[in-house]
């Protein structure tokens, strides 16, 4: 049964749908009285929740509201993020402020895979093996007796040197790309934290490896040099197992979309002027034009009932298990399913009218929207970066002065884990990945969610 899912009992909704408004850049809820700013755009105010989306708004205010002053449509082919809804471009693609891979803002009722996901799972897949064996390699020198040493003896920094050097180059290059674009916009992300921990760890056993004597004291257990390939070859494959893991679950929420974009038929059997029947696809339907519905069919589009009489299940609006009877001049909703009966109806709502569309758009709307408490995380995350490059820093530059000998090597891996440990991974991702799932996983059980603020 699709319930709407709010805050506030029935009597208080008009009253909240008068005094609250939407912000048009972020979709989170604003108080007209607390506004962080307010801006007049074809006679009509708009209200901010910060400053920075009152700016982003100002300079462009047709990529929010349209030129005339109406919600921007989604145009096919379009993608936005959805921790950054102001992020639009044709295409797929990453997020140029989060690095997070972009969502279709029009939703489809064909399931289909993200190339992206693909390029990940096939990058994860052929690496993995060497990443493994990397890091049997760099951890063998705690096998009692240490027989892989004696076996490679000099050679095993090359060994792992050749097999760390695919994992980091060609499986890890989307993620440093990610991180090499959050430096050149200046939006720090965790895709930072990430590339420059790998490139740390990686382009300094590369030096080890290939000059050793410009590095007297970077000597581990057995006379071996003590590299760390396996370090940037396993949080490459660590980070990438994590992004599949987390773009099949935004995948996975899109099911419940399709699940209702799958309940209005393809195809109508319109009435022609001369009397002919023919099926039409359901992008023809016109408003005025004049459809029959046999019965055991769905009702293609929203409408009137011009003639006949028959039971309509409409459990999918109503969640009403009896059918209703539907007689000349009864409305008629899109997708409901037709009884026994045969009807004659007069399209009046097509496309996006239609009260199923605008049940799919409030999902996907639901799905992009943004709570109240993620904009603690946006700053939070803005300034924890930068934060974590500076700690790793002093972390280099202490252990460098102070640590004990070799101090190069152990001033370079105690940045390195600053960096990497410190990825603030679940404070990016955790908000919107909970608005996802769950609005995904409400519509699938007949709950619709209004936006984000309603579900916090």
């Amino acid at each position: 049964m699709p319930t709407v899912f709010d805050r506030m009992p029935n009597h208080d909704r008009h009253a909240a749908s008068t005094a609250e408004q939407r912000d048009p850049v972020c979709g989170m809820t604003v108080d007209p009285a607390s506004a962080a700013a307010t801006l007049v755009h074809v006679g009509k105010t708009y209200y901010f929740c910060s400053l920075r989306c009152h700016a982003k708004f100002s300079a462009a205010p047709e990529t929010y509201v349209g030129a005339a002053g109406h919600p921007a449509a989604a145009v096919p082919g379009e993608y936005t993020c959805p921790m950054h809804p102001e992020v639009v471009q044709q295409g797929p693609g990453t997020c140029p402020i989060c690095g997070m891979a972009l969502e279709p803002r029009t939703p489809s009722a064909e399931p289909a895979e993200s190339a992206e996901l693909t390029d990940f799972r096939r990058r994860f897949r052929w690496t993995l093996p060497a990443s493994v064996a990397v890091f049997i390699l760099g951890m063998s020198d705690l096998i009692p007796g240490q027989p892989i040493h004696h076996a490679l003896g000099g050679t095993l920094a090359w060994v792992e040197l050749v097999l760390a050097t695919p994992v980091v180059v060609w499986a890890g290059w989307p993620l440093l790309a990610r991180g090499a674009a959050s430096l050149k916009t200046r939006h720090l992300n965790m895709f930072t934290l990430i590339a420059l921990g790998v490139l740390a760890a990686y382009l300094y056993s590369v030096a080890i490896t290939v000059a050793p004597s410009l590095f007297p004291g970077a000597v581990g257990h057995g006379g071996v040099l003590a590299v760390y390939f396996e370090a940037a070859s396993v949080i490459v494959s660590l980070v990438l197992l994590g992004q599949i893991w987390e773009m099949r679950a935004r995948q996975q929420t899109g099911s419940a979309v399709r699940a209702l974009l799958g309940l209005a038929p393809r195809f109508a059997r319109r009435l022609d002027p001369d009397g002919q029947e023919r099926d039409v696809p359901i992008a023809e339907v016109k408003v005025g034009d004049h459809l029959r519905v046999r019965p055991g069919e769905k009702i293609a589009v929203d409408g009137v009932v011009m003639s006949g009489r028959s039971a309509v299940d409409e459990a999918m609006v109503t969640g009403e298990p009896v059918p209703v009877e539907k007689d000349t001049g009864a409305k008629l909703v899109g997708g409901t399913l037709n009884g026994s009966g045969a009807l004659v109806m007069q399209a009046e709502r097509v496309g996006s009218d239609t009260v199923l569309a605008q049940i799919v758009h409030m999902v996907g709307q639901a799905q992009r929207s943004r709570a109240p408490i993620q904009r603690l995380a946006d700053r939070v995350a803005g300034v924890f970066v930068p934060v974590v490059l500076a700690v790793a820093l002093a972390t280099f530059a202490l252990w460098l002065l102070l640590g004990p000998e070799p101090q190069l090597p152990t001033a370079v891996m105690n940045a390195v884990a600053v960096l990497i440990i410190a990825c603030p991974c679940a404070l990016g991702l955790a908000t919107p990945m909970s608005i996802m799932v769950g609005t995904g996983r409400g519509a699938a059980a007949g709950v619709l969610v209004r936006d984000a603020a309603a579900l916090e």
